[in-house]
C-alpha cells in the first residue's frame, strides 16, 4: 500500500512534494508523486493507496478526491495554497503527520457529498458527485438566469439571480459563504440550497436535511449561456434544464491533527486568535 502525494502545479509545491517524497521513502513509507500534469488519471490505483495526501490549496484538496473517484481513501490534506481550509494548517512535521495517519493516530471525520442527475437540452444526462457544491450560474454575457425548485416534490420558489448553489456543509466555508451562506459544522450530513444575488428580497438559503431531495428546472432566453461546476470545475453540458439533487452515496473520510472546526473558522473567517 501507497501513499500518493498529490501536488498542485506550482513549481515550489511540485520541488516540496518530491523533498516530502524522498523523506517518506527513507523513513520506510512507500509513497508516489501524482504528475500535475496528469490530471485525471492517478499513477497508483485506488485500491493500493492507504493515504492521499493533496499538497496545495482547497482546489487541490477536491481535486484529489475526485481524481480517485471518491474511493474510501483517508485523505490528509497539507496547506501549500493561500487558503487551504480543507487541508488545514498545523506546526507538525509533515513525515508525523502522515506516518501518524498511517497508524491511525490521528482526527479522522466522514465529510457528505452530494450526487445530482443533470439533464440537458440536447438529450444529454450527466450524474455528478461534488465534495463541496454544485453551482448552476449566470455566462459571460452577464444575463440572468431563471429557476423554479421544488424540495420533496413541494415547490418553493420561483428565481430570477444571478444562479443556484447547492452545497454540502464541507461547502459552506467556501463559495456559499462568499455568497452569503450559512457556515454548518462538517458533521452535519444535509445540504444547503442557496440563491446566487436573487432579484427578490425574500429569498432566502435552505438548509435541508439528508433525506431531501431538491429538484430545479432552468429557463430563460439566456440558458444556453450558463454553466454549471461541480466542485468548481465545469460541467461539459450544452444548456442544463433539470437537475435533482440528494446526499451523496459515497462519504470522504478525512485526516487531521484534531485542530478544532471553529476555532479554525474563527481564525481564518473572523479574525479570531486562539486561547
Amino acid at each position: 500500500m501507497k501513499v500518493l502525494l498529490v501536488p498542485s502545479d506550482l513549481d515550489e509545491v511540485r520541488e516540496a512534494s518530491s523533498l516530502l517524497c524522498s523523506r517518506l521513502k527513507a523513513a520506510g513509507v512507500d509513497a508516489e508523486i501524482q504528475p500535475p500534469e496528469d490530471a485525471a488519471h492517478p499513477v497508483v490505483d485506488p485500491d493500493q493507496i492507504a493515504l492521499l495526501v493533496p499538497m496545495g490549496g482547497d482546489g487541490t484538496f477536491l481535486h484529489s478526491v475526485h481524481l480517485v473517484d471518491f474511493a474510501q481513501i483517508p485523505v490528509l490534506g497539507l496547506n501549500h495554497g493561500t487558503l487551504g481550509f480543507l487541508g488545514g494548517s498545523s506546526e507538525r512535521d509533515e513525515v508525523d503527520l502522515i506516518t501518524d495517519a498511517l497508524a491511525g493516530d490521528l482526527h479522522f471525520e466522514h465529510r457528505a457529498t452530494i450526487e445530482a442527475t443533470i439533464d440537458c437540452d440536447d438529450g444529454s444526462s450527466h450524474e455528478v458527485t461534488a465534495l463541496n457544491e454544485l453551482a448552476y450560474t449566470r455566462g459571460a454575457s452577464g444575463h440572468i438566469v431563471e429557476c423554479s425548485y421544488a424540495v420533496n416534490g413541494f415547490h418553493i420558489a420561483d428565481l430570477r439571480a444571478d444562479g443556484l448553489i447547492v452545497s454540502t456543509a464541507t461547502g459552506s466555508t467556501g463559495y456559499a459563504l462568499s455568497a452569503g451562506g450559512p457556515i454548518l459544522s462538517p458533521a452535519y450530513d444535509g445540504f444547503v440550497v442557496l440563491p446566487l444575488a436573487p432579484h427578490a428580497l425574500t429569498t432566502r438559503a435552505m438548509v435541508l436535511a439528508p433525506s431531501d431531495v431538491l429538484e430545479a428546472e432552468f429557463s430563460g432566453r439566456h440558458m444556453h449561456e450558463t454553466s454549471f461546476f461541480v466542485d468548481g470545475s465545469t460541467l461539459e453540458c450544452a444548456a442544463p434544464v433539470h437537475a435533482l439533487y440528494r446526499r451523496g452515496s459515497h462519504e470522504v473520510l478525512t485526516a487531521s491533527d484534531g485542530a478544532d472546526f471553529f476555532t479554525n473558522v474563527s481564525g481564518v473567517f473572523f479574525g479570531g486568535k486562539e486561547d
